[in-house]
């Protein structure tokens, strides 16, 4: 029998680290110019590409994963921030529903082919002590704030998410025809505004670079303690995306 794949659109290193804890024998490697992380479980592949921040980098990295490996399933994962009411840090949304943010615009992505989170998880509806549900994924093209992009939000919209990569996975899976299933963990709520954003600390490869952040905390100290909050929310974010991860590798494999 032929080994099948996943393939897993990942944006930074940050993300995919809590991914790979626990899996024996992960393979690195490259396909074109990303960084790819390989590995087997049972009778599947698993291949977790990192894209880098932004759309047009997350429709690269859905482009060669699926031209060079031919997927079953793709699957946008990672962190994002809280836009509705009620959503915390370490809080999963699995995203049924898809917003591109386009100036004063919002425009839902349609036609996608929505692989639902298997019934085992939903059923459990927490994590870690925080909620796992379905809900609205807002893909931005730039850094916006969360109060904004929750004002342009549709009144019908509930659990409501914003990153900057899964609409472009979701059109691209649309235009292929490929299953997609979409998942969120809550990094940041949406009374958690901070005062920076994350391109400032990256470089070209759009990675956290360590000498971008000492200079934007030499420029404003005052952010010292927003960073903090936010690497605890991430940690937390990033162990519940984990143990969702591996309950999801058992009930696909």
């Amino acid at each position: 029998m032929a080994q099948r794949t996943i393939g897993i659109i990942v944006a930074m290193p940050e993300e995919i680290r809590p991914l790979l804890k626990g899996i024996p024998s992960v393979v690195r490697d490259r396909i074109g110019t990303f960084p790819v992380y390989r590995f087997t479980q049972k009778n599947r592949q698993y291949v977790i590409i990192e894209s880098g921040i932004g759309a047009d980098r997350a429709l690269a990295a859905a482009q060669a994963l699926t031209e060079t490996l031919q997927p079953e399933l793709l699957i946008s994962m990672g962190f994002g921030g809280g836009v509705s009411d009620g959503l915390t840090a370490g809080d999963i949304v699995i995203g049924t529903r898809f917003l591109v943010h386009m100036g004063e615009n919002m425009i839902e992505e349609t036609g996608v082919k929505i692989t639902p989170l298997p019934a085992a998880l939903t059923r459990q509806k927490a994590i870690g002590g925080c909620s796992i549900a379905e809900g609205t994924i807002i893909s931005s093209a730039s850094v916006q704030a969360k109060t904004a992009i929750a004002e342009l939000m549709p009144g019908d919209v509930r659990r409501g998410v914003v990153d900057m990569e899964t609409c472009a996975i979701a059109r691209f899976a649309t235009l292929t025809r490929m299953p997609l299933m979409a998942i969120r963990s809550i990094s940041d709520g949406l009374d958690e505004e901070l005062g920076f954003t994350m391109d400032e600390f990256m470089d070209d490869s759009m990675r956290v670079n360590v000498v971008k952040v000492f200079m934007t905390v030499a420029r404003r100290p005052w952010i010292i303690p927003q960073l903090y909050r936010l690497s605890c929310n991430t940690r937390k974010a990033g162990r519940n995306l984990s143990i969702l991860f591996s309950g999801l590798r058992e009930t696909l494999s």
